[in-house]
Parts: structure tokens; sequence; C-alpha cells
């Protein structure tokens, strides 16, 4: 069958997806990854072929326009999706979340050129089954438009579909006057300009898919009733080349230092804590100096900042992989993006996570350190006091290896890409709704 995979340009958010494109690949079926043409060189260096769709995103630039005090751009506190306060969940506040979405974010991230040649690559190349990373709504649209089954990939907890079903209560219980429905309106617009024409009905297919491919545990899952398909979390960190160093074993306990690839490259230097007691990312360096460890830092030199020349038992290195690096590692400190987080919990390494003001980071560190393999250090507990203790209770303490390595075995009986390839046949079979026309034999 036919597969298209489709991303906005964020490296992480494609990364997630490699892993599945390779096992529908490897088990013979056509596939090809479209984006914006930023992401191009990205996709093809994996193996894979990509489809250039839309202008370019320029993501960094979004992001690095205007930090707030905690170093996040206005365009990141937008939509407030994963808000889980019942108490702020009010209806003027959902609905300002998808009327900002749909008008700005999803917007930008499916703007109307990169639809129209979305759509048009579709209707001519006829996928049998469209996957779409997910908050990159246009894959479902234009999985409708050609016919194609489709389905959703998750990068972390599912906020949109969380959400979105509060929206939908909120709006039901609206009288019919004051049914301001910015999200139908954003569907029904893109649809008709493709000549499909919209119902209520699609909404839920629209923005959660006929089928959710969730690579999250179950104890990190939200409480949803979905359609979903359990895969397995594979690391990937892009094609690279491996330092010699990193297989060595290290003489003392090993610490990596990341911010991940979206802290590298859309957040670049700042503060990783306050108000009351800055921590810079320079502060952290010169904490963990003060350890008898081994420290690979994965930083960029502004995001090391003052710290200048590192100490003595410190490594500065821009990148490495963090699947060939984590497995000699004693303990990783991270910012809580799902890539991360899913490359420390794959290799049992107990994490401190000093959360990133964004999605889901919060939440997966609290579960972690509900289950004993790591500590939430936020605002609320993060000073250079705290930050130390942390740092010296998951070293001595060999409990947080012990729970980061169960949770590593429940992890490995989970369906891996290439199990869930029958169950993505299975999908086109009852979900396709036109048959690809086949090509007729040349006349000998």
């Amino acid at each position: 069958m036919r597969v298209l995979f489709t991303v906005f340009a964020a490296k992480p958010h494609f990364y997630n997806l490699v892993p599945l494109a390779w096992a529908l690949r490897a088990a013979g079926h056509d596939v090809v990854v479209a984006s914006q043409p930023d992401l191009t060189e990205i996709i093809t260096a994996t193996g894979l072929t990509a489809v250039p769709v839309g202008d370019e995103l320029q993501l960094v630039r979004a992001f690095q326009g205007g930090p707030d005090d905690s170093g996040a751009s206005p365009w990141q506190r937008l939509t407030g999706l994963n808000e889980l306060d019942p108490q702020r969940l009010t209806w003027p506040y959902v609905l300002g979340v998808f009327t900002i979405g749909c008008a700005m974010e999803y917007e930008y991230l499916a703007g109307q050129r990169l639809l129209d040649d979305l759509v048009e690559f579709a209707r001519e190349w006829r996928p049998d089954l469209v996957i779409w990373d997910a908050l990159t709504f246009a894959g479902a649209i234009a999985a409708h438009a050609s016919g194609a089954a489709h389905a959703r990939v998750l990068f972390g907890q599912d906020h949109v579909a969380r959400m979105f079903a509060v929206y939908r209560q909120h709006l039901a219980a609206q009288p019919p006057e004051h049914r301001d429905d910015p999200v139908s309106d954003w569907l029904a617009g893109r649809l008709d300009r493709y000549d499909h024409r919209y119902s209520p009905a699609l909404d839920h297919e629209l923005m959660t898919g006929q089928v959710t491919i969730d690579p999250t545990p179950p104890w990190m899952q939200l409480p949803l009733d979905l359609s979903s398909l359990p895969v397995r979390y594979i690391p990937f960190n892009g094609p690279t080349s491996v330092p010699g160093w990193v297989h060595q074993a290290p003489g003392r306990p090993r610490v990596c230092l990341s911010l991940g690839v979206s802290g590298r490259e859309l957040f670049g230097a700042g503060v990783v804590s306050g108000p009351d007691d800055i921590v810079t990312v320079a502060d952290v360096v010169a904490i963990l100096a003060e350890f008898d460890v081994e420290v690979v830092a994965t930083l960029t030199e502004a995001q090391l900042g003052a710290a200048g020349t590192a100490p003595d038992n410190v490594r500065v290195v821009e990148f490495v992989p963090l699947n060939e690096l984590l497995p000699s590692c004693a303990l990783i400190i991270h910012h809580g993006g799902f890539g991360t987080t899913g490359n420390a919990v794959a290799h049992a390494v107990p994490s401190i996570i000093i959360p990133a003001p964004w999605w889901d980071a919060a939440s997966l560190a609290e579960l972690l350190e509900q289950r004993g393999a790591g500590f939430l250090a936020d605002d609320t507990v993060l000073t250079r006091d705290g930050l130390r203790d942390r740092i010296a209770r998951l070293l001595a303490d060999p409990s947080h290896r012990a729970a980061a390595a169960a949770i590593q075995a429940e992890l490995s009986t989970a369906p891996s890409p290439h199990d869930l390839v029958p169950q993505l046949v299975a999908l086109v079979a009852s979900h396709r709704r036109q048959p690809r026309p086949e090509v007729a034999p040349c006349a000998s």
C-alpha cells in the first residue's frame, strides 16, 4: 500500500515518526513524507522520500521572537491546550483555546499553500493511508479529500483530544444562539475549498484521527475514550556519527545534561528556573562540577553562557545521540521533552526534569517522580540547593535506578512498529473510501 506521512517542519516531531515509517518501508510498502521545505534535507537524510509542500515554516523565528520572563515566546503560550485544572476549564477559557488555536496556531502550522499542495499531491499519488503528526491537522484534511484512511501519531500526552472533548461538552450545553464553534468553522472552510461538504460528525475524526497511534506507556496516558493503537517508543536521534569516547566505560558516574533538539534550536539560552532564585544553565553546570561525576553537556556556546570555560569534569558537545550515550549514564538532567524523556525511559536512566513551559513536560516529570524514576524540579522547588540535593539523592540511592529498570521492562512488552504494520493494513481495508485505480498494462 501507499503511505503518506505528514508533519510540520520540526525535527523532534518528525523523528517521532521515523521508526514507524521505516517499519512500513521494510514491510514492502511505499512511504513518502510531506512537510514544509525546511525539513526536506532532514527527511532525505533518514533515507526516506521527501515531498516539499507549502512555504518554509521557519519555526525557529516564531519561537524565538519576543520571549517572556520564562524564556517562552508568546506564540508558545497562546492556546493553553495543556491546562488541567478543572476550575479553569470554563466555556470562555476553552472557547478561547480553540479560537486562538484555529485562527493562529493551526493556521500557522497548516497554512493555505501547504494544504493546497498536500491535497493536490494526495489526490495525484492516491495514498491508501495518511499518517499525521498530532498537530498537523492538514494530514486529516488531505486524507479526507483524497479518500485515504488516516491515523494520527501522538508525541506525548493527548492534550488535543482531552481539550477537544471538554470543548464539545461545553458547546453542547450552550444556548443555540451562543454556540460559537471556531473548530467547525475552520474545518468547514478547508473542506469546502476542496469540494467536500462538512458535517459535525467529521469533527472528531478530523481532530483526533480515525485511530490514534500512541507511543506513551499506559501510566503516562490521559483517561480518554479513543480508538488507539499502542506502540513501543523507539528512540531515533537523527543520522549522525558517534564519537569513540561514548562507548568507553567512564571511570566515575556519567551524568548527561541536555535541553534536547527543541531546547537547542527553538529556545536558545536563558533562565531554567525562577523567579526567586534564578537558576541558569551555567548554574546547573557549576553545580554538577561539584560532584565526582563525568558530565556530558549537550549545549551550544550560547546555552553554556556565563559558565565560559567548562569545568574539568564537564565535556561540552553540541550534539551526541542520546540513544548511544544514555546506556552509560547514571542520571540525565533535561527539559522533559517527549523525545528526551522517551530516550531516558528506554534506557532505564533516572531523570531530573526542569520542565520546559509547554505541553506535557511537567506532567511527565510528575509521573516519573511518582514511579520513583526521577524528580520534577519546577519553579516551586528548584533552587541551587534544591538541585544539588536531588542530584545527590539520585546518585546515591539505587532504588531510583531500579524503578527506571522496571519501567524499561514494561515498555519492552508493548507492540513494536513492526507489530503495528498489520493493524494499519487492516485500518486501510476498513476505512479507505476510494480504491486506487489500477494502471492499465502496456499494450504489447
